[in-house]
């Protein structure tokens, strides 16, 4: 068996001790660091989804800060954890976030913007740095005290990390997100900059060149599956079965795209597409399906179907649980794949008002004050 960096991290988060040795080890260091490494008043440190990616609102906000003339004189960073993967000509500077030396780049930037840990799960003390925190969707599954079988380590920093901006969707994810970061200074009720990535997007790209990239070269509508990640032995429960899959492929253009967690896994004759943007993939896609995954309140925006398909609800309730039933959606919910297919080959009538319900509710505000709070808070300190 291969063992990868993901792989030991994975093992230290699951294991008490090994958790609590990486946290006295980690705090001893930087509070070493922190005596000698000043911060750089115009430094600011990207990270998405753990230093695995270079996409969603960290990324929007690289690109909304790099742009503006106000910010020129700023020094833009980016942490990875395989820095050599990622060779955009964008990208001004980049570190690596599995060394040692990535706690001097932390602490040497005065901001930092993330959508998970940007810390690497060693909550501390940072009064002279200003911690941005776009957290990666609205929480339907249950999380922190509430999730089974949470690796210690990870409650650890949700109940200790301390964020100093806290960008929220609305009401809802507020109220979650602030009990499940106990320790937050200041919740902005503003949005998230992942509406600004769609009109950025539809600005920039074309549905006809997206399908050139994705190899789609007939005129069948597009299908945009993303199932959620599953933890132990039950990885593959619930998702789409390869029979109902090739079945949807006769009426579709299927777009499988794994979570950022899992294995390049894509079953056959599908269009593979767990690398590609999310938010280019919206562009081209007709129809959502998904399960569990916060992605269709993003994608709601453009007023397409979602579909969701939860035919593993009984034991993912007993499993994870959940922060509200999916039903409190008003999306359309199936229970039996066959019963997902029929409906999405004889393409019945869609709710379109349960898309404009959902967003009012969760999703209500202009990117427009996302923008406008995020370079906000960099002029301001």
């Amino acid at each position: 068996m291969k063992i990868t960096a993901q792989k030991i991290k994975n093992f230290i988060k699951a294991s008490k001790l090994f958790g609590f040795c990486w946290l006295f080890f980690g705090s001893v260091l930087i509070t070493i660091l922190k005596i000698f490494v000043k911060p750089n008043e115009k430094q600011i440190l990207f990270m998405s989804y753990s230093g695995r990616q270079y996409s969603d609102t960290p990324l929007e906000a690289y690109h909304l800060l790099r742009e503006d003339p106000d910010f020129a004189d700023y020094e833009l960073v980016w942490a990875f954890n395989r820095p050599q993967d990622f060779q955009q000509s964008a990208i001004r500077r980049k570190v690596s976030s599995n060394r040692i030396s990535y706690f001097y780049h932390l602490l040497k930037s005065k901001y930092w913007i993330s959508n998970t840990s940007i810390d690497r799960l060693v909550p501390f003390k940072h009064p002279d740095n200003i911690y941005i925190q776009f957290w990666h969707g609205i929480p339907m599954k249950a999380l922190g005290h509430a999730e089974k079988g949470l690796a210690p380590l990870v409650q650890y920093w949700y109940d200790h990390v301390q964020i100093d901006d806290l960008f929220t969707y609305g009401p809802y994810d507020t109220e979650k997100l602030t009990n499940l970061f106990p320790k937050t200074q200041n919740v902005l009720e503003v949005g998230q900059l992942r509406k600004n990535i769609n009109l950025r997007y539809d600005r920039l790209y074309r549905a006809k060149r997206i399908k050139k990239q994705l190899k789609i070269k007939n005129n069948k509508p597009v299908l945009l599956y993303v199932p959620t990640y599953r933890n132990g032995p039950n990885v593959h429960s619930g998702i789409l079965s390869d029979q109902a899959l090739q079945q949807l492929t006769t009426k579709y253009n299927v777009i499988y795209r794994g979570h950022y967690f899992a294995e390049d896994e894509t079953p056959v004759n599908l269009i593979a597409a767990s690398k590609f943007s999310l938010y280019k993939l919206f562009i081209v896609a007709d129809v959502l399906v998904t399960d569990y995954s916060s992605v269709f309140f993003d994608f709601a925006v453009y007023q397409r179907p979602i579909y969701l398909i939860q035919t593993d609800i009984g034991s993912y309730r007993q499993e994870r649980g959940f922060s509200f039933e999916p039903s409190e959606t008003g999306l359309p919910i199936f229970y039996e794949e066959q019963a997902l297919v029929q409906q999405l080959l004889e393409t019945k009538p869609y709710p379109f008002e349960k898309l404009l319900q959902l967003n009012h509710k969760f999703n209500p505000h202009a990117a427009t004050e996302t923008v406008q709070s995020l370079k906000q808070i960099i002029k301001e300190n």
